[in-house]
């Protein structure tokens, strides 16, 4: 199959989370299993382009009531055509993806990413492309299949071509006030078809769910969940309208990546048939956190974004917080790696300066993160709500058992035999599962170590999930 990607993230082009570990992931198995994968994505003013290949294009992109042009790039990718989309005013000259610092957004962002959505499929017709599947990604990407029903296919374009539109998200919309309409490259007629005004506002999320051949979630629980009102964000009812056409398909993790018996970030590798060298990693992640070296302390592992869909309400709220009750009556360690809502990170700092068996970074180390999962015991996510997750996955192949919420991914990819659940995100039910974890630990260490074995043998390859993929592209559309 001819498969076009479009996104606006790509490991390891452009990264802002882990949208672009899932979307590099994905094509790259694809393309491994025969498939021709083409990947347009902007050229943000990170990306080196003396790396790629000027094609030497002025492409045109009809836009709101004028016509933008664009240079367009080339490189090859462990087997993916990658193409990058050069506009300086709008991509190469800014420092960010969404936003000048990951907490804020460009105002123009409505404007931005309609770019990225119609320019993608003007190269495809450039390129005299004729993808068998176009497989567009979140909202940045969520104007591609109202472009490709209402400007697109009733010119004889894509006639043959399933719209793909992959949910990582929900509680991402691309929601823009309703004045940004005109910048967004339909006319009049096509914004009233094109599903994607939200009362006064636009909504480009809206209009994917109305306009995509099959809506894609990143977990089968997910899929279910954003039905409802609490995980819907406005839109329950509007994927309810669509459910036939939606589905869930688990992400996988980068197995080469996030390997024990080979990771070169980690003091010591380990296989599931030889875990004791786990021990070596656990003693250097307490030096690291300056924690007390002893192997037989239970240690909980974090590594995790300091905002509300994170659990850290629950977790670090002054008063309530579930993670001073554990730090302070269980006989645990605790080693976080994380940045966020300022709040939040101000209370890691107390904590680090209160108690002894806590340990935090404040901000993101490649290296940290994967000596927390190789050293830790056990991997803390109590999570609101979580589409996919990978930690509990990375967790799960280093031995590291998972202490998750019953929600999205997580509950698709643990279970009682590979970890512990959270019946609910508040804080008492936070400190139970850790509770219940930390006495099985010190009372019940067989246990411990069969579901270290159990863990460790689950597969969470990209090649699983591509063969689910492949599955859907080849589903009839009625």
């Amino acid at each position: 199959m001819k498969i076009l990607f479009i996104s606006s993230e790509y490991h390891p082009l452009a990264k802002a989370g882990g949208l672009a570990d899932a979307v590099s992931a994905l094509s790259q198995a694809l393309a491994a299993r025969g498939h021709d994968v083409y990947m347009v994505m902007p050229r943000y003013g990170s990306i080196d382009r003396s790396q790629a290949q000027d094609m030497h294009m002025s492409l045109g992109v009809p836009l709101g009531y004028r016509e933008e042009w664009c240079g367009v790039y080339r490189l090859e990718h462990n087997g993916v055509h990658v193409y990058m989309l050069e506009h300086m005013d709008l991509f190469g000259a800014r420092g960010g993806v969404y936003g000048p610092t990951p907490a804020s957004a460009f105002d123009d962002n409505a404007r931005r990413f309609a770019f990225l959505s119609r320019g993608a499929l003007q190269l495809s017709l450039a390129l005299g492309l004729q993808p068998d599947v176009i497989h567009a990604h979140d909202w940045p990407t969520a104007l591609v299949p109202s472009f490709v029903n209402l400007i697109y296919r009733p010119s004889g374009h894509f006639q043959h071509t399933r719209i793909v539109f992959s949910i990582h998200n929900f509680g991402y919309q691309g929601i823009f006030a309703g004045h940004d309409a005109g910048d967004i490259g339909f006319d009049p007629s096509q914004l009233s078809a094109s599903d994607v005004y939200s009362g006064d506002d636009i909504n480009f999320m809206k209009s994917a769910v109305h306009h995509s051949d099959w809506l894609v979630a990143v977990s089968p629980r997910y899929a279910t969940e954003i039905q409802q009102p609490r995980f819907g964000f406005g839109l329950h009812r509007d994927i309810q309208s669509r459910a036939p056409r939606v589905t869930g398909i688990v992400n996988g993790i980068d197995t080469d990546e996030w390997n024990p018996a080979t990771d070169a970030l980690i003091p010591a590798t380990f296989a599931p048939g030889n875990r004791l060298p786990k021990t070596e990693n656990k003693l250097a992640l307490q030096r690291e956190m300056g924690l007390q070296e002893d192997p037989d302390i239970p240690l909980i592992g974090m590594v995790t974004r300091l905002v509300e869909q994170k659990g850290i309400d629950p977790l670090f709220t002054p008063g309530t917080a579930a993670m001073e009750r554990i730090v302070s009556s269980l006989p645990v360690q605790v080693a976080l790696l994380g940045s966020g809502a300022a709040w939040v990170e101000r209370e890691v700092a107390r904590y680090g300066r209160t108690y002894p068996n806590f340990g935090a970074t404040v901000g993101y180390s490649n290296r940290l993160a994967h000596l927390i999962e190789a050293g830790a015991d056990f991997f803390l996510m109590p999570s609101v709500y979580e589409p996919c997750g990978l930690n509990q996955m990375y967790s799960m192949r280093y031995a590291t058992l998972p202490i998750v919420t019953r929600t999205g991914g997580l509950a698709d990819t643990v279970d009682a035999d590979t970890g512990f659940f959270i019946e609910d995100s508040e804080a008492d039910a936070i400190v139970a599962a850790v509770t219940h974890a930390v006495e099985l630990f010190t009372g019940s260490r067989a246990r411990i170590e069969r579901m270290r074995d159990a863990a460790m043998q689950r597969d969470f390859s990209w090649d699983r999930s591509a063969r689910a993929y492949e599955d859907l592209y080849r589903r009839p559309v009625d």
